[in-house]
């Protein structure tokens, strides 16, 4: 049974609200592997799900990333190393592949390259806009196999690494939980699910709804998640006077997140920039029609006019014209509903999920 660390920045706090929907992804691998991971979050160690973990605060976690890395290699005899990222997590894994001859996997999550530069802001932009390329370009070309969560995150990995083994699948979310959901009903409002930040595009999607509010009176926004951009949103929304048409709902965990999202009319994810969007399909596999800008790996899930509908980013009037159709036409909304769902089903599931990621580490 191969020995495998799992480099990344994802938060598992046991004390507080760890990511229990990931419960399903270790156990699931642990069949077929032994799971160290090196993340944020706390206790520092703990042992659960038939894995390791060995967590840090954000604030220090890259002070202390490649030492513990590299006990964990040293002391546990690692075979594997799955980078999450081929930025610094992808340089603390290629500088240990060379120390312990270990193999390389490196992860493309999202547009590395623009991505992170649309959402909050950063001290010394200028600069990490020049090393993020070099550090990129550095851990691909060291990886053995490279994993993509969609073409278009295939596409920009080998741009800069060439021909090597590429392995495509998405994010793990526990998609069996939503698809086992039988009470869903279509109320009405439309939803929102993410980070409040501008990479998102959470303006455009007000602006839309903002125009077709006076067709719809009936229709609310709801907002879950939280970030910078929330002043800025909310002063958008009282400029347009829509301040009893949308609620935000803050941060919710993944269950009170399905809760809410099964009684939803749609989804709209307007992203500027998105190497999938997890959260299209958990409302896919909910029986959700969505709405998505047609941008990163979003057109992997979403078969415009049939499961869904697609806009140009940041075209909120196009957003709109989306939103009348569907709004004007319930029983073309359960339709795209059912067809999304039975995409998400054929080809997400958990056991899908845990099978290809054995076969990439093993391959």
């Amino acid at each position: 049974m191969k020995k495998v660390l799992f480099i990344g920045v994802t938060n598992y706090d046991f004390k507080q609200s760890f990511p229990l929907h990931l419960k399903a992804k270790f156990l699931g691998l642990s069949k077929d592997i032994k799971p160290y991971i090196l993340a944020r979050g706390r206790p520092f160690h703990k042992k659960t799900w038939n894995s390791e973990f060995y967590l840090l605060p954000y604030s220090i976690f890259w002070l202390f990333a490649f030492f513990i890395a590299f006990y964990i290699c040293l002391n546990k005899k690692i075979d594997v190393i799955i980078a999450q990222s081929p930025l610094m997590e992808g340089l603390t894994g290629s500088i240990l592949k060379k120390i312990f001859k270990n193999q390389l996997i490196i992860e493309i999550h999202g547009d590395w390259e623009r991505g992170p530069f649309l959402s909050k802001k950063r001290r010394f932009k200028f600069f990490q806009k020049k090393v993020v390329p070099i550090l990129a370009r550095f851990s691909l070309k060291s990886a053995d196999k490279i994993r993509a969560i969609s073409s278009f995150t295939k596409k920009e990995a080998i741009k800069l690494s060439g021909i090597k083994p590429y392995f495509v699948f998405p994010t793990f979310t526990d998609i069996n939980a939503f698809l086992e959901e039988k009470e869903t009903v279509f109320e009405n409002f439309i939803l929102f699910v993410g980070g409040l930040e501008k990479v998102k595009g959470v303006k455009y999607l007000i602006k839309a709804f903002s125009k077709v509010k006076q067709e719809f009176p009936q229709f609310k926004l709801v907002i879950i998640g939280k970030g910078s951009e929330k002043e800025n949103l909310e002063s958008e929304i009282r400029s347009l006077n829509i301040e009893d048409k949308v609620k935000f709902k803050g941060r919710l965990s993944l269950e009170e997140t399905k809760n809410i999202m099964k009684n939803c009319y749609c989804l709209v994810l307007p992203s500027l920039s998105e190497g999938l969007g997890r959260v299209l399909m958990e409302s896919m596999a909910l029986g959700k029609p969505v709405v998505a800008s047609r941008v990163g790996g979003i057109p992997d899930l979403i078969k415009d006019n049939e499961n869904g509908f697609l806009f140009e980013k940041g075209n909120s009037n196009e957003l709109a014209e989306k939103l009348r159709i569907l709004l004007n036409n319930r029983n073309l909304t359960i339709k795209m509903g059912q067809k999304g769902r039975e995409f998400v089903r054929v080809n997400f599931s958990n056991e899908k999920y845990i099978k290809s990621y054995i076969s990439m580490i093993n391959a």
